[in-house]
């Protein structure tokens, strides 16, 4: 059995657990936007730049960043990378969640930096659909996190409905 473990090679992986080749380049704020993207820009590189752009870009959130301030850009955003720089800063969860409920965003949300399989089943919920996941086994993680609990107790922006639900549904039959 291989060790799944932090040290491994990240691998982007999609929430049905395919391979995803990465065709995006993060920009440093000095690189000149060409024609031959697709780019990622910085959080503040963002909201200067993406009034007076043209096409679809992905943005690079990192922890305290506000993902409101992109409101008025969102079709402008095909692809949102969230930052984790440490397992433990779950920030980017209500960053995911805010994208997908209060901004309605439906293009890619990805989680970037320490990213675990013991995250997986809470950023799925969220609304993350794309990982750069450190683990040896990337396809099992992913089949792990969702087959991991049959029920949830928090509505989130997934079609699960939280047990509440399920028991006030068989309550009233």
């Amino acid at each position: 059995m291989s060790q799944l473990n932090s040290s491994a090679t990240p691998t982007l992986i999609a929430k049905d657990g395919t391979r995803i080749l990465d065709g995006w380049a993060l920009l440093n704020d000095e690189d000149v936007v060409g024609a031959d993207g697709p780019y990622v820009l910085g959080f503040e590189r963002a909201l200067n730049e993406l009034p007076g752009l043209n096409g679809k870009y992905g943005v690079r959130i990192n922890p305290g960043d506000d993902i409101r301030a992109l409101s008025p850009y969102m079709e402008k955003i095909a692809l949102v990378e969230v930052n984790f720089p440490g397992y433990r800063d779950g920030r980017g969860y209500s960053t995911a969640r805010i994208l997908r409920s209060d901004l309605n965003y439906q293009g890619e949300i990805r989680a970037v930096g320490d990213v675990l399989r013991d995250q997986l089943f809470l950023m799925l919920r969220c609304g993350f659909n794309e990982f750069l996941l450190k683990d040896a086994d990337p396809e099992g993680a992913i089949k792990a996190a969702t087959d991991r609990f049959e029920n949830a107790y928090q509505s989130a922006t997934d079609a699960r409905q939280p047990i509440w639900a399920l028991r006030k549904q068989l309550a009233g039959a």
